[in-house]
């Protein structure tokens, strides 16, 4: 583990973590950080309590902070299995609260508070906590503005400027952003919708990824599929990636890491207590 500079009262991190370089952590009460955690280059974290689950993925120079993080309701909360992309801004002068597998794209912006005008003058001023529920995409440029709250299930479009509440299940889109279908998620696959997506996902990584790779043993890599299960042939032996449990089961590899690590950018995320590695193309 690469530390750059943490300044907290607390610190706890788990294991198998990373944290790039030119980071700056000022958190003046506890800094808890989930193994199997990476923060890459030049993020910044500046606010009264920051907390995140195991598996956080914070990219390139994302920021929490700028205005009013000196308050004491300044926490950031965040849930495990969290992804939070490149030059994020999440601004905790209320509190931030973020659930588990939620996916934060690239350029996002998180307010907790608006203003600048004389409000005894009649100008706006908004100050107010986020909400955002388990289960969540909110991709790249979309902006969440203070006293939101995203329920669990929602996938929002991309540019989508947040200004209302959002609730469980709903996708929506647009600025300003509206509900377009309620109820909508989650929708699972059938078996044979799962069986066909999951051909098709094996294949390209068998046939294009593997070979670019240099995988030598390709040919001889076989795959079944049965109920919500995987099963991935080697001469070596057998594994299975269980995908309701999300586990894994059986022979490893960097092959099985590799194919892990695959499923987890279709969105089959499987946590086994390992990092994610893929192996590098030749």
């Amino acid at each position: 583990m690469n530390v750059r500079k943490i300044n907290a009262k607390e610190v706890i991190i788990g294991e198998d973590c990373f944290i790039g370089e030119n980071v700056e952590i000022n958190v003046r009460g506890k800094f808890e950080l989930g193994r199997c955690s990476v923060i890459l280059d030049g993020c910044k974290i500046n606010c009264q309590e920051f907390s995140a689950g195991e598996y956080l993925f914070m990219s390139n120079d994302v920021e929490i902070g700028r205005g009013g993080c000196q308050n004491p309701e300044a926490i950031v909360k965040i849930g495990k299995h969290v992804g939070i992309f490149e030059r994020t801004l999440i601004n905790p002068n209320s509190p931030v609260t973020i659930g588990d597998e939620v996916g934060i794209g690239g350029e996002v912006m998180i307010w907790t508070h608006g203003s600048w005008l004389d409000i005894a003058q009649g100008y706006p001023a908004d100050f107010g906590p986020v909400s955002i529920g388990n289960n969540v995409w909110l991709p790249a440029r979309c902006i969440v503005l203070p006293n939101v709250s995203i329920g669990d299930d929602v996938v929002v479009g991309i540019n989508s400027l947040v200004a209302k509440s959002i609730p469980s299940g709903s996708m929506a889109a647009g600025n300003p952003c509206r509900v377009l279908w309620k109820n909508f998620f989650p929708r699972p696959f059938d078996q044979d919708s799962f069986t066909i997506k999951i051909n098709e996902i094996i294949e390209y990584w068998k046939n294009n990824l593997l070979p670019h790779k240099g995988i030598q043993s390709v040919l001889k890599i076989e795959y079944k599929i049965q109920e919500n299960c995987i099963i991935l042939v080697q001469v070596e032996g057998e594994t299975k990636f269980q995908i309701g449990s999300r586990t894994i089961v059986g022979y490893s590899n960097e092959v099985v890491e590799d194919f892990r690590d695959f499923l987890r950018r279709r969105g089959v995320k499987i946590y086994t207590g390992r990092p994610f590695r893929s192996i590098n193309p030749i």
